[in-house]
């Protein structure tokens, strides 16, 4: 069964636009804050592994801690105690605040992130233990505007499911490049969302709601029941 992504993603785009539009991801609630560069990408690491609410809360501490803006010499001076009290409320706590330390010792000024070229800054990050594929293309995505599509855990079920890709483990890379040829450039951020949002509340790793589903028709896999 051939699916065509382009016509999933507009018929998702008009179930989740409400949804779009209520500022509930990180990135979106951080251009509602004017939050600088290096504050994104930490409410994007905060976000791993959690809901957006409870990594936004813990932006929120982070940010209240230090009187509305987070620097890296802020986080470089903290305590790793006193930063991992502070992001509590997004999990995997101490885990985040290495990943924060490392990304404030490897920077060697915020304007890197919006100064230096794409694929530098890819590999910059890329190479920060704790940083990922995923927060990268996030980051890039939502701060300096590059064409990319940001894949996590709900999206690789939602594409296995729907036939666009051929296996649940397919390699981060080959998923990503997948994508950005099925769909025009301007649909790929939106994409991210949808499909987030469709895993969230229909395609679910467990029990998925097929009777609910507004692209059941297009699924090369309804029906299926294992988790994923």
């Amino acid at each position: 069964m051939n699916v065509d992504l382009n016509l999933v993603i507009d018929v998702l785009i008009k179930q989740y636009l409400r949804d779009l539009s209520d500022q509930s991801f990180i990135p979106v609630k951080a251009r509602e804050r004017l939050l600088t560069p290096l504050e994104v990408l930490i409410g994007v690491v905060l976000s791993q592994n959690s809901t957006d609410r409870n990594a936004w809360r813990a932006l929120e501490s982070l940010l209240d801690y230090y009187g509305g803006r987070v620097t890296i010499d802020k986080i470089r001076e903290v305590e790793s105690s006193t930063l991992e009290a502070l992001i509590r409320p997004a999990g995997m706590y101490k885990l985040k605040a290495r990943t924060i330390k490392n990304i404030a010792s490897r920077l060697r000024g915020e304007g890197e992130l919006m100064e230096l070229g794409v694929d530098e800054l890819r590999r910059l990050l890329i190479s920060i233990r704790g940083v990922g594929p995923k927060t990268v293309d996030v980051f890039l995505a939502s701060v300096r505007n590059v064409l990319t599509f940001p894949v996590d855990t709900h999206i690789r079920r939602v594409l296995y499911r729907l036939g666009v890709t051929g296996s649940i483990s397919e390699r981060y890379e080959k998923i990503r490049a997948t994508v950005m040829e099925q769909l025009p450039p301007v649909k790929l951020l939106r994409a991210h969302y949808v499909l987030i949002l469709h895993g969230r509340e229909v395609c679910k790793a467990r029990n998925p709601r097929c009777a609910s589903c507004p692209v059941e028709g297009m699924c090369a896999r309804r029906g299926l029941n294992e988790r994923l």
